[in-house]
């Protein structure tokens, strides 16, 4: 990789870097973004895979490659059944086999999470036409032009993370309303990544050169957070249960839906008699990440479908069988049955496996996103002495 390219992803990551935390069937699993860059360095991911146009061209675009809601149990399965294409990419451009702890898969599935959720850099002249299309215009001026009701936005061009400004709008979102009410505006709604084209428009023409940027966020302090604020009151509760919302996969995008659904949550939380918090910008971020993480942890996986899988699939023919010194056995398995873990395994020894399935004459199996998270949840019920029937 060339020092420019190198560069290039080291800015990238530090000027968009909100940080992750990995949840894995519920439960918290260390995990950085930042190591996570490290190790996709270190560990020549980057020879292959681009992140945003910076890298290798063998493998997809890490960054341009939507895959959407997956949990972290379909991640793996993705990973897994992309094994013998990535060790014929290896063998074709020399690279040698490279291991991966569990730790340093943790921070690649975090890094891989992340990455997902970045938004794509906005466009000033699609940010200046949702601003007056949108009635924006009609009340904030930009730079001094128009008589604005509400604050110039220009003053807002130091806030380069669209998190920053979905905490403003939430801040002022009260007053907002009112005014709007009393002109007869409707309330505006913003698609996909119109936050981030507005966020580039303002910046374009913002009255000063400095950048505010947050730093690294917390699944954990996200959710503890969300209890804090009396975001629980609603979600899950009467409100909608946001791990199963279909929520927007990145970061601006989810913050668009907020700011959409601005309006009925001030009346929902009326009726309920929560009174409104006040969110800083880093605890939104916070709040934010937690709810994005929640639709990464694997639910309702079936173990009596696992099981069927597991024979499908034709991984009961090697580790149902009495020789564990060539393969773990099937309790061994059930030891660490996470997303991880199982992608950290699949990846030290694809080329093992793949060995042994070919001489015995087996086809890789490829797993869809729901046969991966019922396996899964199949191994966590093996006992480590005795085989399921």
């Amino acid at each position: 990789m060339t020092p420019a390219i190198r560069t290039a992803l080291c800015l990238l990551f530090v000027s968009a870097l909100i940080g992750f935390s990995s949840l894995v069937r519920g439960e918290s699993v260390s995990g950085d973004v930042m190591r996570g860059w490290r190790v996709f360095h270190d560990k020549q991911c980057v020879d292959c895979h681009a992140v945003w146009d910076q890298g290798g061209r063998f493998g997809p675009d890490l960054g341009r490659t939507r895959l959407g809601q997956r949990s972290d149990g379909q991640l793996a399965g993705v990973m897994w059944n992309h094994i013998p294409k990535m060790l014929g990419w290896m063998e074709q451009t020399g690279h040698p086999p490279a291991t991966v702890t569990a730790d340093e898969m943790a921070d690649l599935f975090v890094l891989m999470s992340f990455v997902r959720q970045l938004d794509e850099v906005g466009d000033p002249r699609r940010g200046e036409e949702i601003l007056r299309n949108k009635g924006c215009a009609a009340c904030h001026a930009t730079n001094a032009e128009g008589d604005g009701v509400g604050p110039d936005l220009a003053k807002w061009g130091q806030y380069a993370n669209p998190v920053i400004w979905a905490q403003l709008m939430w801040e002022h979102a009260p007053v907002m309303e009112e005014a709007m009410e009393r002109s007869g505006m409707s309330w505006p709604k913003l698609e996909g990544a119109d936050l981030v084209h507005l966020v580039a428009y303002v910046r374009s023409i913002a009255v000063t050169g400095e950048k505010t940027y947050l730093r690294p966020g917390s699944v954990e302090r996200g959710q503890l957070l969300f209890l804090e604020k009396k975001c629980d009151a609603c979600h899950p509760g009467e409100g909608p249960d946001l791990a199963d919302a279909n929520l927007p996969t990145s970061i601006g995008a989810l913050a668009s839906r907020m700011w959409n659904h601005s309006p009925e949550m001030a009346r929902a939380m009326r009726e309920r008699d929560v009174e409104r918090q006040p969110v800083g910008p880093q605890e939104l971020a916070d709040i934010l990440v937690y709810v994005l993480a929640l639709g990464r942890a694997d639910r309702d996986g079936d173990a009596t479908h696992g099981r069927q899988v597991f024979t499908d699939k034709g991984c009961a023919q090697c580790h149902e069988r009495d020789d564990p010194e060539i393969v773990p056995s099937l309790g061994d398995l059930g030891h660490d049955a996470t997303p991880v873990s199982m992608a950290a395994a699949m990846w030290n020894h694809g080329r093992s496996m793949l060995e042994r399935m070919t001489e015995a004459g087996i086809s890789w199996p490829v797993f869809n996103d729901r046969e991966m998270v019922d396996l899964l949840a199949f191994l966590t019920t093996v006992d480590g002495e005795t085989t399921p029937p």
